[in-house]
């Protein structure tokens, strides 16, 4: 009885995934809990152990809680500043969310991981769906914001409908890839048809939201797609290039949003040439290059970072005494890094962000079935280009969706007798 349970559990959880967050966390919440009394933890511990990918981001975690520990404050970081607690963010966005990962590989059944994504494409189409009722005016945006059903900074301009927009970029072109997927090793000529209409459709519904972090995932995870899937033919390489790039040309002529990014994209890239770095770009470029002077000013911060508990406080004080104040003003308000990588660096020791370049050097070595390669590499592009413009692994369910994603590569890659 607590292993079907568990079974519907993750269903829900999947499908809730991209709806809504109170939802996904009490399904994940009750995933957990028919987890842990469904028991047998003789066999789960063997299989944990035996999956070294399940250890890379509970040891990230674990050398970012001792770096929060050893700092001179739990306040002044990244992670955490002003009242909230450093302890509870690390153990939340950090320790539990993995945790799915966990789940799935060691009670999840075949047939369950793939009703669940169905249940996960199925909640997409409903975003989707509602993303156009935005977009369309077809909707009452104010009336469903005020009942807490579309997300409140959703607009006609910017109709990302449950979610951050650069959040449900990333939801998009991943959710695309496996559309693909399914176009490919479906045989029903009817849901094949389906399928491709729901490919084009969320296609557009992704050039018409403002998330560039999406749109650069999709054109870089689909020609990824197409180079494995063809297998570095010239041809079919070209043919894909050509189609992508078709894509690109209608977009940026019918679709005003991505034709407005695009260009605000130029002048950002011209206001950086002239030191101008108070952009959405620029702020990002110059959060990059205060952040990498910093660690590679000294061993000690070369090694250790600078503390979770004291690096953002240390970050704004080292690029006002060594920068101009145009790169001060340019980072002084943001959140983060906007940058995985530096990101786990800073807060967790370079030996975090050598952890976390092992996530894809294991993530690509998995041995799943040979008609899933194309889609494990694109996943894995997409998480990198994710992580090289934002913290999606710190952004709570951009991390749940990389989990969650990642456990189904690793259930795959199982020998069918050791999932349950």
């Amino acid at each position: 009885m607590i292993k079907q349970l568990l079974q519907y559990s993750f269903i829900l959880f999947a499908f809730t995934l991209p709806l809504s967050r109170g939802a996904f966390n009490f399904f994940f919440a009750l995933s957990l809990l028919f987890w842990l009394l469904e028991g047998n933890f003789k066999y789960k511990i063997v299989a944990i152990k035996e999956r070294k990918i399940l250890w890379i981001f509970l040891l990230i975690a674990l050398l970012t809680m001792l770096s929060a520990l050893f700092s001179n404050s739990y306040h002044n970081g990244f992670l955490a500043h002003g009242e909230k607690s450093i302890l509870r963010v690390i153990t939340t966005h950090y320790f539990l969310v993995p945790l799915i990962i966990v789940i799935m590989v060691t009670s999840i059944k075949r047939e369950t991981l793939q009703l669940a994504i169905s249940a996960f494409l199925l909640a997409i189409f409903i975003s989707e769906i509602s993303s156009y009722l935005v977009f369309f005016h077809l909707i009452d945006v104010d009336y469903f914001k005020s009942i807490h059903i579309i997300y409140k900074y959703s607009t006609v301009d910017n109709p990302s409908p449950f979610m951050q927009h650069i959040e449900y970029s990333v939801y998009l072109s991943i959710a695309i890839l496996f559309m693909l997927q399914q176009l490919i090793v479906n045989k029903n000529i009817w849901i094949r048809a389906f399928i491709l209409i729901f490919f084009i459709s969320a296609t557009v519904n992704l050039f018409i939201n403002g998330g560039r972090t999406g749109q650069l995932i999709y054109i870089l995870s689909m020609l990824t797609f197409a180079l494995v899937y063809f297998r570095f033919s010239l041809k079919m390489m070209i043919a894909a290039v050509v189609s992508i790039a078709t894509i690109i040309f209608i977009a940026y002529n019918f679709s005003s949003t991505f034709h407005n990014r695009a260009h605000e994209a130029l002048m950002n890239i011209e206001q950086m040439q002239r030191g101008d770095f108070n952009t959405s770009w620029g702020s990002r470029a110059a959060s990059n290059i205060v952040t990498l002077d910093y660690l590679t000013s000294s061993p000690k911060r070369f090694l250790f970072g600078a503390g979770a508990g004291d690096a953002r406080e240390i970050y704004l004080k080292y690029a006002k005494e060594h920068f101009s104040p145009n790169y001060h003003e340019a980072i002084k308000y943001l959140a983060h890094t906007h940058n995985q990588y530096l990101e786990y660096w800073m807060d967790g020791t370079l030996f975090s962000l050598l952890l976390f370049l092992a996530y894809f050097v294991l993530l690509l070595k998995l041995q799943v079935p040979k008609e899933y390669k194309p889609l494990l590499y694109a996943f894995a592009v997409a998480v990198a280009v994710a992580a090289s413009t934002d913290v999606p692994l710190f952004r709570y369910q951009p991390a749940m969706l990389v989990m969650f994603i990642t456990g189904y590569f690793i259930a795959l890659s199982c020998p069918k007798e050791d999932t349950l």
